[in-house]
């Protein structure tokens, strides 16, 4: 850009510069821009409205490199949490499952008549008998103690291996074992399936990733939130033959840019005069005071007779519901998920306002009465309609905060577990 504010393309020169091959001309430490075109509405609108559009245009570039740089590491969490809470309620039920096949074991084990236990003992019993039957000296009694001993650490040992065969992970036909298969293919299948579709998401999040820290730092950000909030009214005032346009870096009657977007009414609806609603796009918290005057500015400026400040979630807003109104301004929030009912709402709001602002200025029949009533019935269901919807909100998280105690709870189950497998192989070693 040259001292006094015009556009200037770079030149090449003859002799140390390489010749163009295309609009794009690459040096070792910096790149040319010659007789290149962009015709994005968004972008242009940007780099037209900025103080200088050369430092603007840069930024465009830096933000576009950041953001694809971040595209190959970022992350779909929400896709990542419901994969894994899949997962564990597999891993779940095959701990039920595995526990199950623990309690029928040792049940068999030491079933009165049929378990192993109970029938060893009964043998070495009979055994027992026997010897001290055929051992009649009591001289020789230490010896039949001994051998008494002897068996029964014999029985010992052998249930223990056997309980430890039953829990342990390390054979393959242990239920433990399968389990533990089980989990680890899972996993895998499910890692697979997870890298996959995070592949097709990372860029999209790499550039919001990305884009994020710039715009929360430059008007950006509102500029985004104008451009939003002109989709949603033009789609509503296109079928009532409204015009909606961005007025934003345009100076009104006051001689200012008071007033983001205005909305002129079909003139068989106004009695064929000029009639206009104006909305203000607000993507910054804002008190109340300070939200009146600038929707009063905004009236003023742009000869309007209502004027609506549209947040860009409750939060920001001055008020706790997300419409409402006084005299002929008015406040709604449009949702972070895209719900414009409350937009929708102040629209047709703001468009009866100004019907009846010519109706009794030159005639027309409107049941005003009828209206407000509809308008009021209509905002009591949107504030109903909000409250319900936070409400689900919190017990959606509260249901995710279950599975993660679930999740840590089949964690316990599994440390329990091999705690007391490693506590059965440390007593057969003190055997």
């Amino acid at each position: 850009m040259s001292n006094n504010g015009t556009r200037e393309h770079p030149r090449v020169g003859p002799t140390n510069r390489p010749e163009p091959s295309g609009p794009i001309i690459v040096h070792d430490d910096s790149i040319n821009i010659v007789d290149f075109e962009e015709h994005d509405p968004a972008t242009v609108a940007f780099i037209a409205n900025a103080d200088n559009p050369v430092e603007a245009t840069h930024q465009c570039l830096q933000v576009g490199v950041l953001a694809i740089k971040a595209a190959h590491v970022s992350l779909e969490t929400d896709l990542v949490r419901d994969r894994f809470d899949a997962m564990s309620e597999q891993f779940d039920t095959q701990v039920d499952t595995a526990v199950n096949q623990i309690v029928e074991a040792t049940r068999l084990l030491v079933n009165e008549e049929t378990g192993a236990i109970p029938v060893a003992l009964e043998a070495h019993h009979q055994q027992l008998e026997e010897l001290l039957g055929a051992t009649f000296d009591p001289e020789s009694k230490k010896s039949v103690l001994a051998l008494f001993e002897q068996v029964m650490a014999d029985t010992h040992q052998s249930q223990v291996e056997a309980l430890r065969q039953i829990i342990s992970t390390d054979g393959e036909d242990s239920p433990m074992a399968r389990m533990k298969n089980g989990i680890v293919l899972e996993v895998g299948r499910g890692l697979g399936e997870i890298k996959s579709d995070v592949r097709d998401l990372s860029e999209k999040i790499a550039i919001k990733t990305a884009v994020a820290p710039v715009i929360a730092i430059t008007t950006a950000k509102g500029f985004a939130f104008e451009t939003v909030v002109l989709d949603k009214i033009s789609d509503i005032a296109a079928p009532l033959g409204d015009t909606a346009e961005d007025v934003g870096t345009i100076a009104g009657s006051k001689g200012n840019k008071k007033g983001d977007l205005l909305v002129t009414v079909n003139r068989d609806d106004t009695c064929g005069r000029d009639g206009r609603f104006v909305l203000e796009a607000k993507s910054t918290r804002l008190n109340m005071r300070k939200t009146l005057e600038e929707l009063d500015e905004a009236l003023e400026n742009r000869d309007a007779q209502a004027a609506v400040a549209v947040f860009s979630s409750q939060d920001e807003a001055p008020t706790t519901v997300p419409f409402s109104y006084s005299d002929n301004r008015a406040i709604a929030v449009l949702d972070e998920d895209g719900d414009d009912a409350a937009l929708h709402l102040a629209c047709m709001w703001a468009r009866w306002l100004v019907r009846r602002h010519f109706a009794s200025a030159g005639g027309g029949d409107l049941d005003t009465a009828r209206i407000t009533a509809l308008i009021e019935d209509a905002g009591r269901a949107l504030d109903r309609s909000t409250t319900i919807k936070r409400s689900h909100t919190q017990a959606r998280k509260g249901i995710e905060q279950a599975g993660r105690e679930l999740t840590s709870l089949v964690t316990e189950v599994r440390e329990a577990l091999e705690a007391l497998a490693t506590e059965l192989d440390t007593a057969s070693d003190h055997e």
